[in-house]
């Protein structure tokens, strides 16, 4: 019985370290260049016991996707029940996107959405994040940093258009990360605050430059 609970911990842990070590992968060297093989010979496994718990690399990429996702989204949930107003919340998390894109290949995203599965996932994540992202919003205008009459149904369609073309366009390749963040998705943010919210996005984006 002992060896069992020894033997389902171990095999448990292992899943969360494949999940990791993956992760690290696709972020470096795009997912396309990444086996299975290399994966466990990172963390010194046969290529057996990595079949024995995914059955291939869109299974894993799928969980480490899932687990990259959740991990932000309780980050952000943390910093957002600390008190921080919305803009403040805003900007935290272009600062973690623009943390991430500056140290992944830009390979990464664009095999991403080669992969049907997780591109499902990415998908039906953003549809239901939908309504807590109008909440949000609505957070904001109550802060008064935020328009009132702005139709809020229209920015994600503005956003995700926004991420499409520079992905489709592969401006990571041309431009500098400061560069997309600043003409890309400063402008628009501006163009949804008040005069007071304007005030306080340009200290804020002063302090994470």
């Amino acid at each position: 019985m002992q060896e069992n609970k020894e033997k389902n911990s171990y095999r448990l842990a292992l899943k969360d370290k494949i999940l990791d070590a993956a992760m690290h992968a696709f972020f470096m060297h795009g997912i396309r260049a990444v086996r299975m093989t290399d994966i466990a010979k990172e963390l010194s496994i046969s290529k057996r016991t990595m079949y024995e718990i995914y059955k291939d690399k869109e299974e894993v990429l799928y969980y480490s996707i899932i687990k990259y996702h959740n991990q932000r989204m309780a980050y952000l949930t943390d910093y957002t029940n600390k008190g921080h107003h919305v803009i403040d919340v805003i900007l935290e998390a272009f600062r973690l996107k623009m943390k991430e894109v500056r140290t992944v290949n830009p390979a990464f995203y664009e095999d991403i959405m080669k992969y049907p599965r997780v591109e499902d996932y990415i998908l039906d994540s953003r549809r239901k994040s939908i309504h807590n992202f109008l909440e949000f919003m609505q957070l904001g205008v109550k802060q008064g940093l935020l328009r009132e009459e702005i139709d809020y149904d229209m920015v994600p369609i503005i956003f995700d258009a926004i991420g499409k073309h520079i992905m489709d366009n592969q401006l990571l390749r041309r431009y500098t990360v400061e560069q997309l963040f600043t003409n890309f998705f400063l402008i628009p943010i501006r163009g949804l605050c008040t005069p007071y919210g304007v005030e306080v996005l340009d200290k804020a984006v002063v302090k994470i430059q």
